[in-house]
């Protein structure tokens, strides 16, 4: 048995190591499973996780131009079309993606350095700690990870096999990948370039970079005609790459948060990005003119701002060499302690970086140079300058990391060959002081960065129990945060939610003015005491609340929602419509506005603008997956879930009126759509119910009931109801 299992690892070292990959990340995954934050997914994971969902649920298509690019979240979906909506599915999913990386990352190594250099290469990769991190969470840099290294390996076969077959898998791979994250588009020129350095023949180089361009567009094309289909939008992925620009290329910029400059902070969402796009243009934009917008209004602040993008960027440029690891979702060293796997483990990307400058020092004094590990050297270099035209985290330079470890893996070997020979000892000496250095010169912390590690984690963590309802752990968590970092943007605000849902008001409003104080202007803050004062009857200060958060965000839906309700409260019909015409022009949420508009004349039994305004609610544009803000938080509802909530209860309430003017056709029909929309809203049986039974459908009527009776079986109309209809 011993024997057979050591054959089998002599014969099989990739394949082994894979093996251990997966024991080491199965028992990662028990210890996560059993931790309070396994189900805790924060911002992009959020977002991967409900889009997914949509996908698995038949949105194959969608509505709108892609924000994020596709190809991760359409797996994923795919995931849950078998398995459900499962985080379990798509952790494992992740760690499968991080297996098959260490195979190619030790078939990389071992085709520049051979076969020992492979087999430290695989297990570096296989136990390294934030690999394995990332590998578990809803993220595409995993997969984008995978999929730029084999795009590596399959390069390096074509360009030593000068076959099509090559030529055509590496297009594929890379198109792959770019629709997974677009950066490896900005590599292709070094692809192209190094197919023109390696073949004496012009002719023989235009045909490869033709095969391997036309393979890749193969992938590509079909996400671009998707884009131009379903928004009329000639975008070729994805629209992000503007935003993320300016992020990291403004006057606030420290080249590590994903932050915008004030008001907007770390809170930042797409309809504002649009909404200011569009007001400072005066035009309304398509997604790939907002990211137009955005990379324009970075590279004029570069422009104008020299000095400070050059320092700025080489702070990024230290940042892809420093051995912090840079998350402002989650607290990594909090984290990492809750696990044993990752906290046991004793490599980081110090060590990894030491190794590195071990392997290069050996290579140059060996003259071992050849084109391949140039290659390698140049791909990796350039990736982390295109990125630092951005901004620098620890999952954004994840994907260099096989690469390092590739060179890495070389030192090791080198090391590992020490034998009595002086000059081998001198050099040998002369490698672990350079290594030595590079690891200590990696601890140096970047004066520019400040961590928001610790408060982002916090934060995220007890918005989590806000929306679990658990308000006593959020309100803990918000004050631990608060004492650590008392001027954290939106954790008096939250805080003053999580009060107010346990019932004090006295707090809520103590902690809203709090945010005030401190982010003059920000709108959140007025929008929650405008709404604590229209509770309180108190109106007309409930409006000059809302309209100081209307005048920092006109297009702040709850804010023009808060206002017309304190509007018909006072019966104030000309401020009311002003209000409505007001909103519709600025929010991009118009069904709500409709909605609103429409119940609040039906109240006042004006029901021809009733019918015209919950109409309206019922045909405005459901808010697309792809795009939807509230998919980033822990909001409860996501906007397209609230979107179809709006058509129900516009549908309900058409449903009601129409009864009552003796319409039962239309009343019906609207009662029967609002169920479809919203299968919670009661009151739409009973209005079905009635519709059916005036109608003389008595059979229709008794069936209805007895859905009702199941779904609602404390409703007492409903019982009432049944009481009646024998």
């Amino acid at each position: 048995m011993k024997r057979n299992l050591r054959t089998f690892i002599s014969d099989h070292p990739l394949l082994a190591i894979m093996i251990l990959a997966g024991i080491i990340r199965g028992i990662f995954l028990l210890f996560y499973y059993n931790n309070q934050q396994w189900d805790q997914l924060l911002v992009d994971s959020l977002f991967h996780n409900y889009w997914a969902q949509t996908i698995a649920n038949g949105n194959l298509i969608g509505h709108e131009a892609f924000f994020r690019a596709p190809f991760y979240i359409y797996l994923l979906g795919g995931i849950y079309s078998i398995f459900g909506s499962s985080i379990l599915a798509a952790r494992i999913f992740g760690l499968i993606i991080g297996i098959s990386s260490v195979y190619v990352t030790g078939q990389i190594a071992f085709k520049l350095f051979g076969k020992k250099s492979a087999i430290f290469a695989a297990l570096l990769h296989a136990i390294y700690p934030i690999a394995i991190y990332f590998e578990s969470e809803l993220l595409v840099d995993s997969l984008f990870t995978l999929l730029f290294e084999l795009s590596i390996l399959c390069f390096l076969h074509a360009i030593e096999t000068k076959t099509i077959k090559w030529n055509i898998l590496t297009g594929l791979v890379i198109g792959l990948a770019a629709i997974t994250k677009p950066t490896i588009l900005a590599l292709l020129p070094i692809f192209i370039i190094w197919i023109f350095i390696k073949n004496r023949k012009l002719t023989n180089s235009f045909a490869q970079s033709i095969i391997l361009t036309g393979s890749l567009l193969i992938i590509i094309i079909p996400v671009t005609v998707r884009n131009y289909l379903v928004a009329d939008d000639f975008l070729l992925i994805s629209s992000s790459g503007g935003i993320n620009f300016y992020i990291g290329n403004n006057s606030t910029a420290d080249g590590s948060t994903a932050s915008m400059p004030p008001p907007l902070g770390h809170n930042w969402q797409m309809k504002d990005i649009n909404y200011i796009a569009e007001n400072e243009t005066g035009m309304k934009l398509k997604a790939s003119e907002v990211s137009d917008f955005w990379y324009n209004k970075g590279l004029n602040w570069v422009a104008n701002n020299k000095t400070g993008f050059i320092n700025l960027y080489f702070n990024k440029l230290y940042l892809c060499f420093n051995n912090l690891e840079i998350s402002n979702n989650r607290d990594l060293n909090i984290f990492f302690d809750t696990n044993p796997v990752l906290r046991l483990i004793p490599i980081n990307y110090a060590f990894i970086l030491a190794l590195v400058s071990i392997a290069l020092f050996f290579i140059a004094i060996k003259r071992g140079f050849n084109s391949n590990i140039i290659f390698l050297i140049v791909i990796l270099l350039f990736y982390l300058l295109i990125i630092s035209l951005f901004f620098i985290n620890a999952r954004y330079r994840l994907p260099v990391i096989p690469l390092l470890i590739i060179l890495a893996s070389y030192g090791i070997s080198n090391l590992f060959s020490i034998n009595g020979r002086s000059i081998k000892l001198k050099n040998h000496s002369i490698a672990l002081v350079i290594g030595a250095t590079v690891f200590l010169l990696s601890y140096i912390p970047s004066p520019k960065t400040e961590s928001q590690e610790i408060s982002g984690g916090l934060f995220n963590q007890a918005n989590y129990y806000l929306y679990k309802g658990d308000y006593k752990k959020a309100t803990d968590l918000f004050a631990h945060l608060l004492n650590f970092n008392s001027n954290f943007p939106d954790a008096n605000l939250n805080l003053g939610v999580a009060w107010l849902r346990q019932g004090d008001g006295d707090s809520a409003e103590y902690y809203f003015r709090r945010e005030i104080e401190l982010f003059p202007n920000r709108a959140d803050g007025y929008v929650n005491i405008a709404s604590l004062y229209l509770i309180n009857n108190q109106y007309l200060s409930s409006i000059i609340y809302a309209d100081s958060a209307l005048t920092l965000k006109p297009y702040h839906t709850e804010a023009n929602i808060i206002k017309m309700r304190n509007q018909a409260a006072l019966y104030d019909t000309t401020g009311l419509q002003n209000s409505i015409n007001e909103a519709l022009l600025s929010t991009s949420e118009k069904s709500r506005i409709h909605l609103e508009a429409g119940l609040i004349y039906s109240n006042w039994q004006m029901y021809a603008l009733t019918a015209n305004h919950l109409l309206a609610a019922l045909s405005a544009i459901t808010i697309a997956p792809e795009t939807d803000d509230r998919a980033f938080t822990y909001s409860g509802l996501t906007g397209y879930q609230i979107s179809l909530k709006v058509k129900g209860r516009a549908a309900y309430q058409l449903g009601y009126i129409y009864g009552k003017q003796n319409d039962l056709v239309r009343s019906i029909e609207m009662s029967n759509q609002a169920i479809f929309n919203d299968s919670s809203l009661a009151d739409a049986y009973v209005n079905l119910i009635n519709g059916y039974r005036l109608s003389g459908k008595i059979d229709s009527a008794r069936y209805v009931l007895q859905i009702a009776l199941e779904n609602f079986p404390d409703h007492q109309t409903i019982q009432a109801i049944s009481s009646t209809l024998k």
